[in-house]
């Protein structure tokens, strides 16, 4: 059996101990010797195909402790959209339709799941970002306020995917979100298309936040370039 399927064999195993339910978020894994032993394996190749599940987020080694069961996968995701965005030539177009879905479906998920503490902090963002007095302040509670939105959707894939998309874009193409910040500055577009998404959520009124997050991503399109 050559290298390649060695290791797939280690992740096969982790991945149907996840499944049947005997590894969790936190658990702690078997030690290499154990697994060696169960797997009839080389401990060189358990370590390697610990190495692809770490690569991959979903073990994480602690040291001196062992391997356990993470959820570290935005990074991973980010990744693998940074190397789409190159090798595949997308342009920012695309970037923001697929934002545009994104949030859509969480701000509709959103208005019927959302939680006081989630209320809450739409309004603590909302000020603070009337309030700003800069660039990089806006964009901090701009960000603040569309990931609120996001994660009281209560959806984990829509989430994971919204969560390696931002530290994509904030990697990659930064200066796009920095242009349509300055560009809606100045005439407070920014502040109102928000106001208007928070309103309706608060409201229970899908038209009043569909209308602000539709504003807010038609200014984005005017102001990309």
């Amino acid at each position: 059996m050559d290298t390649s399927k060695l290791h797939n064999k280690v992740v096969s195993y982790i991945k149907n101990e996840i499944v049947q339910g005997r590894l969790l978020p936190g658990s702690k894994l078997p030690t290499e010797r154990e697994l060696a032993s169960s797997l009839s394996m080389s401990r060189n190749s358990i370590r390697e195909g610990l190495r692809v599940l770490e690569n991959i987020g979903i073990i994480t080694p602690v040291q001196g402790s062992g391997n356990y069961i993470s959820l570290n996968f935005d990074e991973t995701m980010s990744e693998m959209l940074s190397f789409m965005y190159f090798l595949k030539g997308i342009d920012e177009e695309q970037v923001i339709e697929f934002r545009w879905m994104i949030e859509e479906e969480a701000l509709k998920l959103s208005l019927h799941r959302m939680k006081e503490e989630d209320i809450k902090a739409l309004k603590t963002n909302l000020s603070a970002l009337i309030a700003s007095k800069n660039e990089e302040e806006k964009i901090q509670y701009d960000q603040l306020l569309h990931s609120t939105i996001v994660n009281a959707c209560g959806n984990d894939f829509l989430i994971a995917n919204y969560n390696a998309f931002t530290s994509f874009m904030d990697s990659h193409i930064k200066s796009m979100r920095q242009r349509i910040v300055r560009g809606m500055e100045s005439s407070h577009l920014l502040e109102e298309a928000h106001r208007k998404m928070v309103e309706g959520l608060i409201q229970s009124d899908l038209d009043l936040s569909l209308q602000g997050l539709h504003d807010h991503f038609g200014y984005i399109e005017q102001y990309k370039k």
